[in-house]
């Protein structure tokens, strides 16, 4: 499957009161609150992360395996990109396979996912070893519907990976790890709105 990905994050500060809001608005819940493992691949000299491309392994109800381009310069509101998925049988034979072809892993991340869908949308409420986001994914135009609904404002929105949002949190606090699990990140209090987010 190929497509291209326009989305926009928000940071949650109330899970709950997120989801009722989304349920009041109409929105259908897809699937339910499911975890997550993802791991994303590079070659040694770091070409993907350099050229920011994207090579990701993820393992929920499904194995999928995705290849995401960079995204587009020229816009600024929401984030553009082209991104190419498979469903793969076995997680751990990719994993090898991707491995024996000379990339390795940098970076993992766990989350659990909510997915619901509203007005041709997908909107994913995303809890994080670090905090609580939204996306929205599908049109411009329904983005802002969505947006404008859910009584958020589209200038606190953000376009950043969760790679980037880590890295923002790492300097933040100095953390010595570097994946963003929910043991690594056990016991500590993390603040989202002092990390710079973008």
């Amino acid at each position: 499957m190929s497509y291209e990905e326009i989305e926009v994050k928000f940071l949650i500060d109330d899970l709950g009161a997120m989801r009722q809001r989304l349920l009041a608005i109409g929105a259908d819940l897809k699937t339910p609150r499911s975890y997550e493992d993802n791991l994303c691949f590079d070659t040694p000299d770091e070409r993907l992360q350099q050229q920011g491309r994207l090579l990701r392994l993820r393992r929920d109800r499904r194995n999928r395996l995705t290849y995401k381009e960079p995204p587009a310069a020229a816009d600024t509101d929401f984030k553009v990109r082209h991104e190419y998925e498979i469903e793969v049988s076995d997680f751990t034979q990719t994993r090898s396979l991707l491995e024996k072809l000379g990339f390795s892993l940098y970076f993992r991340y766990e989350k659990y996912r909510e997915t619901f869908y509203y007005q041709e949308a997908e909107i994913v409420l995303d809890e994080t070893p670090a905090g609580v986001f939204m996306e929205i994914e599908g049109a411009r135009a329904a983005i802002d519907t969505i947006v404008a609904q859910l009584g958020l404002d589209l200038a606190t929105r953000l376009t950043a990976s969760y790679g980037e949002i880590f890295h923002a949190v790492r300097n933040t606090y100095q953390l010595p790890f570097t994946d963003m699990t929910f043991a690594n990140f056990q016991g500590l209090a993390i603040d989202l709105h002092v990390c710079n987010l973008t």
